[in-house]
């Protein structure tokens, strides 16, 4: 079937941005599945490894990344998972934590491994964070079979699956679990929002796309809770508007649009934050937003 050039557009940019810290290269492919520690600036990076979801075919890989003071104290940490393997993003955005100027988090980043194409990496993320196309509108109706689906699967897989694996290994606070995703990441969180929002604690939101799908799941979950605790941070970039692009994929309206929405609602234990950040577009955008909204969502 071919897709109108419409739905091609918005299919794509489900899934439109690539980490910068990704390095897609043949040479890439040969690494070893397991990495060396490193020390970083502010904490320690752990070996990273991969681990297969139950059902999927292709493996994920795993990066953590421990607070500057993780080996000198016996605490627990609160934890902060983000999609698209961008360890290296909420490091920036944790910068200054060994002197006290930013939180001290558990990191865990899940993606596909380095060194996959940006074809396939493309591919995973779109139906690692998509529902079943029905939930997703008229836009995505003609998207091939197996585009999209796996959002259940792979919710599953962080909080049943992954989750107690690290949990055993690390020193994580049980009752503080976090999430960041942008793009195709942010559309996952606003689907967990809306369905299984106790999985998270705190939600980092960075430029979701198509309004239509979050704001349904929103009133089927109004119709039979009257409450949504949670710590939000949504946010997009303001040339995402002006750009025919991404403009297409209704960012900036997708977030005023779900911001309106849960506004309206006077959830008591709802903590919404809202931010279009001015001049930044759908790729610069990413660090801006990760950064607010890291500081904001643990400000002590």
């Amino acid at each position: 079937m071919i897709m109108p050039p419409r739905v091609l557009t918005v299919v794509a940019l489900v899934a439109a941005v690539l980490p910068g810290d990704l390095a897609f290269s043949q040479e890439a492919e040969e690494l070893p599945l397991t990495l060396s520690n490193e020390t970083v600036v502010g904490g320690f990076v752990e070996p990273a490894r991969r681990i297969r979801a139950e059902g999927w075919d292709w493996d994920h890989e795993v990066r953590i990344y421990l607070p500057p003071s993780y080996r000198s104290s016996d605490r627990t940490y609160p934890t902060l998972w983000v999609t698209d393997n961008s360890l290296e993003l909420i490091q920036g955005a944790l910068m200054g934590a060994e002197f006290g100027m930013a939180p001290e988090l558990i990191v865990v980043a899940v993606g596909a491994p380095t060194g996959t194409s940006p074809a396939e990496f493309q591919r995973r993320r779109s139906y690692d964070f998509i529902p079943d196309r029905s939930l997703m509108g008229d836009l995505f109706a003609a998207a091939p079979d197996g585009t999209f689906g796996g959002a259940p699967g792979f919710l599953h897989f962080l909080v049943h699956q992954l989750r107690p694996l690290l949990a055993e290994e690390y020193r994580m606070d049980p009752e503080d679990h976090g999430y960041a995703g942008h793009s195709g990441g942010a559309q996952f969180g606003l689907y967990v929002l809306f369905n299984e929002p106790e999985s998270f604690d705190k939600y980092v939101l960075s430029s979701p796309a198509v309004s239509q799908p979050w704001l349904e799941m929103e009133e089927a979950w109004n119709e039979e809770h009257k409450d949504l605790e949670a710590k939000v941070f949504l946010s997009a970039g303001e040339a995402e508007a002006s750009d025919p692009v991404w403009a297409a994929a209704q960012i900036v309206s997708t977030v005023a649009l779900v911001a309106e929405r849960l506004a309206t609602r006077n959830y008591e234990s709802l903590e919404l934050s809202v931010r279009i950040f001015p001049g930044e577009d759908h790729l610069t955008v990413m660090p801006i937003a990760y950064m607010r909204g890291v500081r904001q969502l643990y400000a002590e």
